[in-house]
């Protein structure tokens, strides 16, 4: 198994969670941090054509590939990534932007990001 179809494995899951980019990004960061898998969060601007989205979050691979779960969640159009995917493949996309400190999330919090619907699939209140 290559270290893209482990780590689609361990995220693909979370895909489901009401979060948004910054929720997302940093459910991803505890998950890859807790298995020991090198990533870089990053903080910036997503860019398609006339669509400017600011601040956005993902995350950056040593491989290259990124790995982003919210842009089509902001971008509207076709050609737009989900889930981990090598950049050049999306010519129109543009992410600009730094690295970024986060904390692995409390098993409490990561909990909470993870599960926030509730059994009808509305977004639990807070």
């Amino acid at each position: 198994m290559t270290q893209r179809e482990i780590i689609k494995q361990l995220l693909d899951p979370y895909d489901s969670s009401q979060t948004e980019c910054d929720g997302m990004t940093r459910i991803c960061h505890t998950v890859l941090t807790n298995h020991g898998i090198e990533h870089h969060p990053m903080i910036g601007v997503l860019t398609q054509h006339h669509q400017h989205i600011e601040p956005h979050l993902w995350i950056d691979l040593p491989s290259g590939e990124r790995i982003d779960y919210r842009a089509k969640m902001w971008l509207k159009g076709n050609g737009i990534p989900h889930g981990i995917f090598h950049p050049q493949d999306f010519l129109d996309v543009i992410y600009t932007g730094q690295p970024i400190e986060l904390d692995v999330l409390s098993p409490t919090l990561f909990e909470i990001l993870k599960n926030s619907t509730d059994h009808k699939g509305k977004r639990s209140p807070t």
